[in-house]
């Protein structure tokens, strides 16, 4: 089904969260690989075209995601969740869509600042500022602390997830597995 519905998510949400998933994995790679290397060495302008592109490409998709969230009904949380929990829960979720779409705004503006046009795999699009060194230090600042903020919020959503499908079993890892149907919670017997 394309459409959410109040127990599952759609074919198109599904699709853009494992795309997602599997595109960010990569450009955490990258830019790991990206900042151990040394300011000279010839490999580092190809790689930067790379991330560069890739994050652009996070910025699309997440873009069309936050429009499609918005557009389309969104399934309940369980209840077996607290009203703390579901906050918590929200929060996390909107916390990555904000680092998803501010990392590549933010990587955009840290090339610009350098004076250079942006790269974006075989071509390029222009820089948005000029030249600016104080400026460089600060957004170079900004994306590592927000790829490590990533990573730390990716590791609670990941930890959510895992309690959900292996402690809790109420169905909500499965509302966004790739494949097959979302699975029923599990029910507590009645005593007779």
């Amino acid at each position: 089904m394309i459409e959410n519905t109040k127990k599952r998510w759609g074919v198109v949400q599904r699709t853009l969260h494992w795309t997602i998933v599997l595109v960010v994995g990569l450009q955490l790679s990258i830019g790991f690989k990206f900042g151990q290397m040394a300011a000279d060495d010839p490999q580092r302008s190809e790689l930067l075209s790379m991330h560069a592109g890739i994050g652009l490409t996070i910025l699309g998709l997440m873009l069309f995601r936050l429009y499609w969230r918005r557009s389309h009904p969104v399934p309940k949380l369980p209840d077996t969740l607290t009203p703390a929990q579901k906050w918590l829960a929200h929060t996390t979720h909107w916390t990555i869509y904000i680092l998803l779409i501010g990392m590549p705004v933010g990587g955009y503006l840290l090339v610009s600042a350098y004076g250079q046009p942006v790269p974006f795999f075989n071509s390029s699009l222009p820089a948005l500022i000029n030249e600016n060194e104080k400026l460089q230090y600060a957004l170079r600042g900004m994306h590592i602390a927000g790829a490590i903020a990533l990573i730390a919020i990716l590791f609670l959503h990941i930890s959510a997830a895992l309690r959900h499908a292996w402690s809790l079993r109420d169905g909500v890892m499965e509302r966004m597995a790739p494949f097959g149907k979302a699975t029923k919670p599990n029910s507590k017997k009645k005593k007779s």
